[in-house]
């Protein structure tokens, strides 16, 4: 079937296209693909999409288990657990963690690379380096941190495969879970990524965001916000924060496409991109 391109960034288009992928998928399995889930932190917005993701998996057929764990060590314990459990496919964790015994990127490669459906196992990781779809000596895919591969996804649904060749790609947030994979992402597909954090100067911050043909912007504080007259004109913004990062009022003036917080946003499909990596690990090829 031939993509018609929107010229738009379209989260509820493009999530509902890979909400029917994973339903074609699970009915390519004949059964319920196992997804065990873990809330290890107290952020809100960590809460809120905790409840989407279930909700989100009761919808599609998937069967979800919320595991609690109250310590760092009972989560260790866990995740061998659950690694070893044939009745669980994949393994979603919610970071930052909250518990002081144990930091976010060793758990995060102590989950079987197989069951990462986020993405962020040191395996994963290397290999999306490498544009590597599957592992070695497997028929499994590779996972890709989801939040990165729902912009690249949702972009290339409004502009095409190809539309990222020779742009120069902006990214404010440099974590683990968005900035670091993304700009691997978009080089991979022939863009110039610049990656930026809290402490770069703010003179160059200006001057990156005035020569960026794709500003994502992912800034969890509220009084950070992107001055539209920076942009410019044809740009594509996704706002990643949960805060809010552009005045979209002075976007829509100007005409320039983003996604926002609320109505067209990127978490849709972020929550997608986590469930169409679980069915791959459960089997689908």
């Amino acid at each position: 079937m031939t993509l018609l391109l929107t010229g738009k960034l379209d989260c509820q288009e493009t999530a509902a296209h890979y909400r029917q992928l994973i339903r074609q998928n699970i009915k390519k399995l004949d059964f319920s693909p196992g997804l065990s889930v873990i809330l290890g932190c107290d952020d809100m917005g960590c809460v809120v999409y905790h409840k989407w993701l279930m909700k989100d998996c009761e919808d599609l057929g998937i069967d979800a288990k919320d595991i609690e764990v109250n310590s760092g060590m009972e989560l260790v314990k866990t995740v061998a657990r659950l690694n070893q459990d044939d009745n669980t496919h994949g393994i979603f964790i919610f970071y930052p963690l909250r518990y002081a015994d144990i930091k976010d990127d060793e758990v995060m490669d102590l989950v079987d690379p197989e069951k990462d459906i986020e993405g962020l196992h040191a395996t994963n990781i290397g290999y999306l380096n490498k544009y590597r779809k599957r592992m070695d000596g497997s028929d499994h895919r590779c996972m890709t941190p989801c939040t990165a591969r729902a912009m690249v996804k949702t972009l290339k649904r409004g502009f095409g495969d190809t539309y990222l060749s020779g742009k120069t790609v902006l990214v404010i947030n440099d974590s683990l879970r968005i900035g670091r994979p993304l700009t691997a992402m978009v080089a991979n597909l022939k863009a110039t990524p610049i990656l930026c954090h809290q402490n770069t100067n703010p003179e160059h911050l200006e001057q990156f965001i005035k020569v960026a043909d794709v500003i994502v912007s992912a800034v969890p504080a509220p009084g950070f916000l992107i001055r539209t007259e920076w942009i410019k004109d044809g740009a594509l913004c996704f706002d990643l924060s949960g805060q809010g990062n552009f005045d979209y009022e002075a976007l829509d003036v100007r005409g320039i496409h983003y996604t926002d917080t609320t109505k067209n946003s990127i978490g849709k499909v972020t929550r997608a991109m986590a469930l169409l990596n679980l069915t791959y690990a459960a089997g689908v090829e």
